[in-house]
């Protein structure tokens, strides 16, 4: 949760700086053998009110890599850009319309089509396919990777097309590119 905000808990002081709030959650990054250091300015002045020698408990895990979830959001990016909807006859009409682009719905989709998705059913016995939550607490590192992966071969397939010039290599440059220059 790098540069994340604060959630709160503790004595009147703390409260007072989290706004009221019973539970405190930050970020930490190890700098030592046996060091952790706030990592936003929010995560340390947390830190500075807490009083010397004051014992707070926490709960730990790891988070996921934001370096490679920007990574992410570049790819996503690039193949958005290139994205031509094409236009489209409505079933049974002669009416034609080209659909709008819509980038949360273009994430969604490449996250379906990459096989990361949670079937969800409904007492009409319908069914929908809902693309999974990409916040850092609802996926590891390793499954994101996987659908990094695997979205980079979804927008290969369908949008950055190997016979228009595309490979898995120039788009990976390109997405490098774009987040060192971010």
């Amino acid at each position: 949760m790098a540069g994340g905000g604060l959630g709160c808990a503790g004595d009147d002081a703390l409260l007072a700086l989290c706004g009221g709030g019973l539970m405190a959650e930050l970020a930490l990054q190890k700098v030592g053998s046996q060091m952790l250091v706030p990592v936003s300015d929010d995560d340390q002045r947390f830190v500075q009110q807490l009083k010397t020698g004051q014992v707070i408990r926490a709960e730990f895990r790891k988070a996921r890599n934001p370096h490679f979830h920007r990574k992410f959001f570049a790819l996503l990016k690039l193949g958005f850009d290139y994205f031509e909807p094409q236009p489209y006859r409505m079933e049974g009409t002669d009416q034609w319309f080209t659909p709008e682009k819509n980038f949360d719905e273009f994430r969604r989709w490449v996250t379906v089509k990459a096989g990361f998705y949670d079937v969800i059913g409904y007492p009409d016995g319908g069914v929908r396919v809902r693309a999974r939550s990409l916040k850092f607490s609802s996926m590891s590192q390793e499954h994101f990777e996987q659908l990094y992966s695997t979205a980079l071969d979804v927008l290969l397939q369908y949008v950055l097309h190997p016979g228009r010039g595309w490979s898995r290599h120039k788009v990976e440059a390109l997405v490098e590119r774009f987040i060192n220059f971010a």
